[in-house]
């Protein structure tokens, strides 16, 4: 009786050690996964900040600055 108790526990426990190692395994994986999708945005952040300031730089080329409307605008 007792190591058939002994050899139910032991079925029972390497049961649980290998479900807690798949979970583990799926947990990695999908940290794996967020981490390369955060890469990924990092990437594109960066790209459309640099597309940003590009922007913004062509538009004060074309756009007169505040100093410039207030002094058009005092000497009216």
């Amino acid at each position: 009786m007792q190591d058939k108790l002994t050899e139910t526990l032991a079925v029972n426990t390497g049961n649980m050690i290998a479900s807690l190692n798949l979970q583990v395994a799926k947990l990695q994986t999908a940290h794996e996964e967020k981490d390369a999708e955060i890469t990924k945005l990092k990437a594109e952040n960066d790209k459309l900040k640099i597309e940003n300031q590009a922007l913004k730089k062509e538009v004060m080329k074309h756009e007169p600055s505040a100093d410039h409307i207030d002094h058009q605008q005092n000497r009216k």
